[in-house]
Formats: structure tokens, sequence, C-alpha cells
């Protein structure tokens, strides 16, 4: 037999177990919060910016409109340069402790604002001033690199890394996360209840159910009925 449910009965069904759901809601909202406070390692990030200057001042404004648009559209091959061996290798070398040209590639990422000449060189790392060096030498690398690699003079230091940034773990992002993990495990707790809850809620599901008609009910006794009765017993008792 398919048994079907209602919209009533789905809300009756969350409300009953509204505690349930509360629960699971705390419990793994705490549960992602102690995990990501003492088992993920923060990440802190550092930011350079580089700008690709003109190489000359020209008065024609169409020339110098010209040769903006030109640069805008090398900042695109200046991302991939910052981000070649030659450039990391280099600046792998200035490291006194030992830094391969893999490892620092997973630590570097580049990215520029959209229509400019801006080039932002990103360094993550578990140490805040690691992160600061590390944008600050690999900057320094493309900077001393790239006048004989690209054969221009066109790229200069706009601001230099001095501070990092907690970047990771996000704890506000985890912990909602942890809640609405379990929300959804409450909710589904909560119709498996249902689902296995043999008991007869209503008239219909008997007949259904059972094949049988049914003759009669018998209502809910209350507390207050329950004790006027005991009361009535106990006096009669007492008359006889």
């Amino acid at each position: 037999m398919e048994e079907t449910i209602t919209l009533k009965e789905i809300m009756e069904v969350l409300r009953k177990n509204i505690w349930i759901m509360v629960a699971t809601m705390l419990l793994f909202a705490t549960v992602a919060f102690g995990y990501l406070q003492y088992f993920v390692s923060p990440k802190y990030e550092a930011v350079s910016q580089v700008l690709i200057t003109q190489n000359a001042q020209n008065q024609n404004s169409a020339v110098q409109n010209s040769e903006i648009q030109a640069n805008i559209q090398m900042v695109n091959t200046y991302s991939v340069v910052i981000k070649s061996p030659r450039i990391l290798k280099s600046a792998a070398a200035e490291f006194s402790q030992d830094m391969s040209v893999e490892s620092l590639a997973n630590k570097v990422s580049v990215d520029s604002v959209q229509n400019s000449q801006v080039i932002n060189i990103h360094a993550v790392d578990s140490q805040p001033e690691n992160a600061v060096k590390i944008a600050k030498i690999v900057t320094q690398s493309f900077l001393k690199e790239t006048p004989g690699m690209m054969k221009v003079s066109n790229v200069e230091l706009l601001a230099d890394a001095s501070t990092a940034q907690k970047v990771s773990p996000n704890m506000k992002i985890g912990v909602l996360a942890g809640m609405f993990g379990g929300l959804v495990i409450g909710i589904v707790i909560a119709f498996v209840r249902r689902m296995f809850d043999d008991r007869f809620k209503k008239e219909e599901e008997i007949v259904v159910r059972l094949g049988v008609p049914v003759i009669g009910t018998i209502g809910n006794i209350t507390a207050s009925e329950e004790n006027g009765e005991g009361q009535t017993l106990k006096r009669r008792r007492m008359k006889k």
C-alpha cells in the first residue's frame, strides 16, 4: 500500500520533532567549530601590487589610449610570467630554508583588477610573516627578471606587502554550514521516526490497513476526570 503525506502532516512532523532538529543543529555547529578551531591550520595572505606603466608620455590621446589598451592586454601575459619557473626559481633561491619551485608555486597566486593595469600578487602561508616575505620576494624577482625577459621597462612596484590577513578557516561560514548540515540530519531523523511509527493516527488508517470498520471510539481521559472518578469510587466504598 502506498501512503501519501499531506503538507499539513509534514508540518506536524516537523513541529513534533523540533527539539531533535535544534539539538542536531547545535551539535553539528559545535563539532564544526571545534574542528576548525583545533584541527585546521590557519592560513594568512599577503598581497603586493605591480603597475603596468606607459613606456613614454605621448601627447596624442589616441596613441595614449591605444597604449593603455595594449598594457591591459599585457596584464594577462605578465600574470603568467609571474608564476613561470624562471621567476619562481629566482625567488626560491632567496629563501634561506629549502623552498622548491613547486612549493612556492602552490603558495602564490596572481590576479588583476578588471580593465586595469594593476596586477595583484597573493602569497598564502600558515605563518603571517612568511606570507609577507614570500609576496615581497616574488614581487622583487618579477621586477628584476621582467626587463631582461620581456625587453620592456614598463613595470613598477605599486604597493609592497606589509601585513598578512587571515583568510582561512572562515569560522562563520564553517559554523553556518555545520548548522545547516545538522538541520538536514534532524529533518531526516524526524521523517524516519514518522516512517517507522506504526501507531494509528486517524480512523481512516484502521479501515485501510486492517480492512475492518470502526464501530466506536474511546475518548482520552484527562487527569482531572481520572481524579474525579477516583474520588467518586472512594466515597462509594466508604458508604458501603
